[in-house]
């Protein structure tokens, strides 16, 4: 009986998620992509805004995909608000069925953009004793083959836009030449997202954005606040991340922490945090060293 009460409790949790998300559809898009700062010469009309939401969002429908559509426009937001005349491209590490890419290459064709797309088409590779988060998956997560990614992407996004790099991150990443303008990590493990970070973060031009999925783990995050590890891998000081612990504020209703999500039966993170290369965040008041 408990079980079958459970079952009714999900389906109804979940109809009551998609009805909120769809009744602030139109919300979202206005909040998030109303901006001074988007570059004139990509003529994103209300109109255009409202379509590249829709598609979104039907993309986050028809493929799975771990993040909302709301962080997609996020990251469309910052892409818009970048000059057609700085050089660079998007990258994405971890695509698993190709949900955020399609999403990522929607805006990228409108802001004339290649889109790098790194992954093993294998799934999550076996974690170490030594990665706190390799604990919670198994070697093989997450898989989604080359060929499907492509095909979600040619039916629902711009696969002209995209460059499929096949491999480990610690085989493809040190091979990377291009300048980043926006990277977007969706790796789980702490090892994958000490890889990426390594070698994708001395690409990125100076203002460029770093997004990562898996922002709701403060101790996983904690990489982004490291002084010991931005000291030891850059020499400069770590530039922190918004969104950190809870996910960006896009209306969704979250406090956290993950292990208490059974108690709060309709909060869900919002899924995403950032940083910028450029900024600092240490702690510099000592007053007892004044």
């Amino acid at each position: 009986m408990k079980h079958f009460l459970k079952i009714i409790l999900n389906k109804f949790q979940s109809l009551i998620l998609r009805i909120y998300s769809i009744c602030t559809f139109p919300i979202s898009i206005f909040f998030i992509l109303s901006s001074k700062n988007i570059h004139k010469s990509y003529k994103m009309s209300f109109f255009r805004k409202f379509f590249l939401g829709l598609k979104m969002l039907r993309n986050c429908r028809h493929i799975t995909t771990g993040t909302s559509y709301k962080v997609h426009l996020v990251m469309a937001l910052k892409l818009l608000e970048l000059s057609p005349e700085i050089e660079g491209d998007v990258i994405e590490c971890g695509t698993w069925k190709g949900g955020s890419a399609a999403n990522l290459s929607l805006i990228c064709k409108i802001v004339g953009r290649k889109l790098l797309i790194y992954d093993s088409f294998e799934g999550l590779p076996e974690g170490d004793s030594h990665d706190r988060q390799a604990s919670s998956y198994l070697k093989g997560d997450f898989a989604g083959s080359l060929e499907d990614v492509r095909k979600n992407i040619k039916q629902y996004g711009v696969i002209e836009q995209c460059t499929f790099v096949k491999g480990w991150f610690n085989d493809t990443l040190p091979q990377l030449k291009n300048k980043i303008v926006l990277a977007f990590l969706d790796v789980d493990i702490e090892a994958s997202l000490n890889t990426c970070v390594l070698y994708v973060w001395p690409q990125m031009i100076d203002g460029g954005y770093l997004f990562t999925d898996e922002c709701t783990a403060l101790d996983y995050v904690a990489l982004f606040f490291s002084e010991k590890w931005w000291l030891k891998n850059f020499n400069s000081v770590p530039p922190g991340l918004i969104g950190a612990g809870t996910g960006l504020p896009l209306g969704m209703f979250y406090i956290g922490p993950m292990l208490e999500m059974g108690d709060h039966f309709f909060q869900r993170p919002s899924s995403g945090g950032y940083t910028r290369k450029g900024w600092e965040n240490v702690w510099t008041y000592y007053p007892d060293e004044f």
